[in-house]
């Protein structure tokens, strides 16, 4: 399967968001609709966490990976692991 069709799964695009992860854990901006994301992070490794995580907890993101967000996105939090910031790209669909 390739990607353009893999990416068709999730819907109709509605935007997308570019944003810097810092020290501070923050969170996606989700728009009123969307039902589903597509995250890619930067160059710098990341976590990601429903709730709060910090640079030791919640899931360890990669540089260059992309995650697949489904369910409330708005909970959604990221912080960076390392001393150097990451910026990542979300796509957000709707059906």
């Amino acid at each position: 399967m390739s990607i353009s069709q893999r990416v068709s799964d999730f819907g109709i695009v509605k935007s997308d968001q570019s944003l810097t992860v810092s020290s501070t854990a923050v969170g996606l901006t989700v728009p009123s609709g969307a039902i589903s994301g597509l995250l890619t992070n930067g160059a710098e490794a990341i976590r990601l966490r429903w709730g709060t995580p910090t640079a030791s907890v919640g899931h360890y993101i990669a540089p260059y990976t992309s995650i697949e967000l489904f369910s409330d996105m708005s909970t959604v939090k990221l912080i960076r692991v390392g001393s150097s910031d990451s910026v990542i790209f979300v796509t957000y669909y709707q059906t």
